[in-house]
């Protein structure tokens, strides 16, 4: 889970509130954030030997990897404070419920790469209910159901394939877009007919629903095609894995602190004890105030670092800065509809839709353009979502609902996302509705409910989802940065910092509890995994 807009506190404009704030775990951590509704200093003691101190750290941001790498700090005796911006936990994790019957994801809503996912394990655990989507997908363009003989798809898988091998064989080779070596990759191929030629470009945009942003703009050197792990749907709310990572914080009346905007990060590898790392934030009365510790473990989202909502000082080191900008941030947003009736094919887990080469198009344009009345009969179409490559996920089937999911990449989910009139919101993606429709002479359903994403207008989320590898990208620079600042008092969490999940929940959860174990590390701790989630070095 990638543009300037003003402050927010919330995510979304939906009425349903976040379901962390209406859970069991929430209902303590509000008891308990009204007997400590501020940051409180450590308390005052007499002098003692600096080993014999209690090492105090803080921990930016409430996501899954600030409250893993908060929860393994804790459990080691280390006095945690986590300082959240929003009025909840979970960042881009976001389950919300309406009236306990429907559960929406907002942000995250699987589980990828299942066979090495050690959350996994959580699953049974904690009684969530799930979903395999292990089916086949429909497949749709504007002219209706592709058949079997529609082979474009497996032309874009051989093409991803042999760029997978060319940038092995090659690695120094020059970066290219996606679309362009997609373009240079049909143009010597020899054994495809022309229609796979006009189609094989369209059919490798579906991976823009997974790396969030456009092929035109997706790095080709460091394209993240499809996984062939078993991907796993989260039915019962993906906030139920938040609230068992969470839960130990409770403990501590002190350590989660929501509503604390963290503005300013002071920090010196230099000095010791608790004045070596000061963090500056506002409260939610504006009232700033300063928190002391050993060190700071980093967790705010990538959108926000490269729009430097916080200001570090000294700056970061050159390599963390390099790092960080030699990678991209995307945004994935989802709209999910509910409907009186289903009118969709129910078996089926995906839909995925395919736009219209841009060369039919022309060709149309260029046989009209011989006849006397094609200036009065072209007209340029209203543009709607079937300009746009679409995966849509059947929640009849993953979920048991009269709903679908419809997932769209940048630059189209900052525009819908950016829409304040639900009408015409539904009308730009009612085309699709009657493309996928059974039976194409029955009007549509209502509509129950609309639900629209926004992470692309929240600055907390860094107005996007999460990273991306663009044409010039190098990921591998923040991970050797991060390396070679090991022994910091200031160290970075999150989904970005990764090559192993990256973008993922599971990705996030494990750099947390690795950048909590090189605090542990520097201070003279001797790691103890809990023996259920604990990830591999």
């Amino acid at each position: 889970m990638s543009q300037s807009f003003a402050y927010a506190s919330v995510i979304s404009s939906s009425r349903s509130k976040p379901s962390n704030c209406g859970s069991g775990l929430a209902e303590m951590l509000r008891n308990t954030l009204q007997s400590s509704p501020t940051v409180t200093p450590a308390p005052e003691s007499k002098p003692v030997q600096e080993e014999h101190k209690k090492k105090r750290i803080i921990v930016i941001g409430a996501g899954i990897s600030g409250l893993r790498a908060a929860s393994t700090l804790q459990r080691h005796g280390v006095d945690v404070v986590v300082l959240e911006a929003r009025d909840r936990i979970g960042g881009r994790i976001c389950t919300t419920r309406n009236g306990g019957q429907t559960t929406w994801d907002l942000g995250a809503a699987w589980m990828h790469e299942t066979s090495q996912n050690p959350l996994v394990k959580l699953i049974r655990a904690l009684g969530i209910e799930y979903y395999y989507d292990d089916g086949t997908p429909l497949y749709y363009t504007a002219q209706g159901r592709a058949g079997a003989q529609f082979k474009a798809k497996k032309v874009a898988d051989e093409f991803a394939d042999y760029v997978d091998w060319y940038y092995k064989a090659h690695p120094d080779a020059e970066d290219r877009s996606v679309d362009d070596f997609m373009q240079e990759f049909i143009s010597r191929h020899e054994l495809i007919t022309h229609d796979e030629r006009l189609w094989a470009p369209q059919a490798v945009r579906e991976i823009e629903q997974w790396i969030a942003t456009s092929t035109a703009e997706a790095s080709s050197k460091y394209l993240q095609y499809f996984i062939t792990e078993r991907n796993l749907y989260m039915k019962g709310g993906y906030d139920r894995i938040v609230d068992w990572t969470a839960g130990p914080l409770l403990e501590n009346p002190h350590a989660l602190q929501l509503n604390h905007r963290v503005t300013r990060v002071t920090w010196s590898d230099i000095a010791q004890g608790q004045d070596a790392v000061r963090v500056e934030c506002e409260d939610a009365a504006g009232c700033t105030k300063t928190v002391t510790g050993d060190a700071v473990i980093v967790t705010v989202p990538l959108g926000a670092l490269h729009h430097k909502l916080l200001t570090f000082d000294p700056p970061l080191p050159d390599d963390i800065q390099r790092g960080f900008s030699q990678l991209s941030y995307g945004a994935l947003g989802k709209v999910f509809f509910e409907f009186s009736e289903i009118f969709w094919s129910k078996d089926n887990d995906q839909i995925i839709y395919y736009p219209s080469p841009p060369e039919l198009n022309e060709d149309i344009d260029d046989f009209l353009g011989s006849s006397p009345r094609s200036s009065s009969s072209r007209e340029t179409p209203e543009d709607n979502i079937l300009n746009y490559p679409t995966v849509t996920v059947n929640l009849m089937l993953v979920a048991d609902r009269r709903e679908l999911c419809v997932q769209i990449a940048e630059p189209l989910t900052q525009r819908i996302e950016a829409m304040t009139d639900p009408k015409k919101r539904y009308k730009f993606f009612e085309p699709l509705f009657k493309l996928i429709r059974t039976e194409p002479y029955k009007a549509l359903p209502r509509l129950i409910k609309m639900e629209c994403t926004q992470w692309t207008q929240d600055p907390l989320a860094g107005f996007g989802t999460y990273s991306c590898e663009k044409v010039g990208d190098n990921p591998h620079l923040i991970i050797a940065a991060l390396e070679n600042n090991r022994h910091s008092v200031l160290q970075f969490a999150g989904e970005h910092l990764t090559r192993v999940g990256q973008g993922c929940v599971h990705g996030a959860f494990a750099t947390g509890e690795k950048a909590a174990k090189r605090l542990l590390e520097k201070f003279n701790f001797s790691f103890n995994g809990d023996g259920i989630v604990s990830v591999p070095n």
